[in-house]
């Protein structure tokens, strides 16, 4: 369970109930919602590893998808947005690209 508290950045009582009598967390319980959501996210990392990332040829044990995969220490990771591309500027040899003047033979 430190794994997931590292990967989310976040303490038990994140997704475990607390028991309002003892002040502790009651970990048997399944009264905080975001258990469930947990459980599902955890079978989802468990399905990417076996049915996809086992299958790649040079697969390691540390290359496994982990809630930190995404999370990265955020209890609520944030979404990807690609960088905006440059239109004024394609790589070389890409459509529309200017062409590299030739160096003249010496």
């Amino acid at each position: 369970m430190h794994q997931y508290e590292g990967d989310l950045g976040v303490e038990c009582e994140f997704c475990h109930a607390r028991n309002s009598e003892t002040k502790r967390n009651d970990f048997p319980s399944d009264a905080n919602p975001v258990k469930d959501k947990a459980r599902l996210m955890i079978k989802m990392t468990d399905d990417l590893n076996a049915k996809y990332i086992s299958q790649l040829s040079d697969h390691k044990s540390a290359d496994a998808v982990t809630c930190g995969t995404c999370h990265r220490g955020m209890s609520h990771p944030e979404p990807f947005v690609p960088k905006p591309h440059e239109h004024g500027n394609p790589p070389p040899g890409a459509p529309g690209a200017t062409p590299q003047p030739s160096t003249p033979p010496q």
